[in-house]
């Protein structure tokens, strides 16, 4: 081949590869991804105000513990966290407050808290102190009659991280959000909606898979006894699935979304269970709902919805989806941006699984 030859075929890869570069720089740019890094720190606040009741073998204390998972946006570009990373220089930032379901931990629900980190957030998760399999308390199981009160520890978390030398300057104090599955979406739900449980920072409630919370207070005796809604106009997201048998249980999110105030929207995914919104992610054989197995193995038995197993949506694609929605959701209320708002309100046409009722309020 003469030099011109081998000039040229250089040349031609050399464009072949600019051009496949910037056919990856446009895909990551349409997945909403930031190529930043995500740092990870723990910190313990301590509630000297509120009692912890006793729960056998816990004796009970006079104070409450609670032990709290931090992530921030970081230098680096490390696709886990890293412990105690440098933050980034370009907060403050938002602050989400993410509350764990029955038994649950604060790293429980990473795809999307660390989704948010690395998108610009502050995410805080305590672990409750009669609720988390990881509390001091130790407890073999959850006691959720203690409920009522973590929209208080809630509370004092955003209080001690606004305070805090280290934490305080990341974070936004007008940009506060809250999030939780489960009993986590529950408390939430009081933490945004009640009285006299609502923290009035909250500018963005989006409790997830938390069926009707009043129901679910009175039917279990969670705690909530004299809680009553609050009539406040707090932009909410209720993210739901119509295979999750635990929202069944509860009295399913119709009346829920009926009670509150515009704007507020409810993203349904088909063929969504309960336990999948989550980190977890095992398929059962022969379209078996991952929440029947859970009452199987800890209630004893199943409810009637278990009786015909239905097909269910990949998890990955519910992690998915429940990722797409929570962070357009903060984004359009929290960060204020219109195109975040856009994404939210078209989430039907890019997830044909999904089935979204919003409600604004009227111009």
């Amino acid at each position: 081949m003469s030099n011109k030859g081998h000039i040229g075929g250089h040349i031609g890869r050399m464009i072949l590869i600019g051009l496949l570069m910037g056919l990856l720089v446009l895909a990551a740019a349409g997945t909403g991804e930031a190529a930043d890094g995500i740092g990870l720190a723990r910190a313990t606040f301590v509630d000297a105000s509120r009692p912890t009741k006793a729960s056998p073998p816990f004796p009970g204390a006079p104070d409450r513990r609670l032990d709290t998972w931090i992530w921030y946006p970081a230098d680096g570009d490390a696709a886990a966290p890293v412990p105690d990373a440098s933050a980034r220089a370009d907060g403050p930032w938002p602050l989400v407050v993410y509350s764990h379901g029955t038994y649950g931990r604060p790293d429980n629900a990473t795809h999307f808290i660390e989704h948010l980190a690395r998108n610009g957030y502050v995410v805080a998760a305590p672990a409750f102190p009669l609720t988390s399999s990881v509390a001091h308390t130790e407890l073999p199981a959850a006691d959720v009659t203690d409920a009522g009160s973590q929209p208080g520890d809630v509370s004092f978390v955003i209080d001690e991280l606004l305070a805090h030398a280290r934490f305080g300057p990341l974070i936004d104090a007008d940009r506060i959000g809250a999030t939780g599955i489960s009993l986590g979406g529950i408390t939430t739900y009081f933490l945004s909606f009640g009285l006299p449980t609502r923290d009035e920072r909250i500018k963005a409630s989006a409790p997830i898979a938390g069926g009707d919370p009043p129901y679910a207070a009175l039917s279990f005796g969670l705690g909530f006894n004299g809680v009553v809604p609050a009539p406040v106009s707090t932009p909410v997201l209720l993210l739901v699935g119509d295979a999750d048998i635990f929202e069944a249980q509860t009295a399913g999110p119709a009346a829920a979304y009926a009670r509150l105030l515009p704007p507020k929207r409810q993203v349904m995914i088909h063929g969504a269970p309960h336990v999948w919104f989550g980190d977890r992610d095992h398929v059962p054989p022969d379209d078996v709902n991952p929440d029947c197995l859970w009452f199987a193995e800890n209630a004893g038995g199943q409810p009637p919805q278990c009786a015909e197993p239905r097909p269910l949506i990949d998890p990955a694609r519910q992690k998915e989806i429940t990722r797409h929605a929570l962070r357009a959701f903060f984004d359009a209320y929290l960060k204020e941006d219109p195109d975040a708002l856009a994404r939210l309100e078209a989430i039907g046409e890019t997830f044909a699984d999904v089935t979204l009722r919003q409600e604004l309020p009227a111009p």
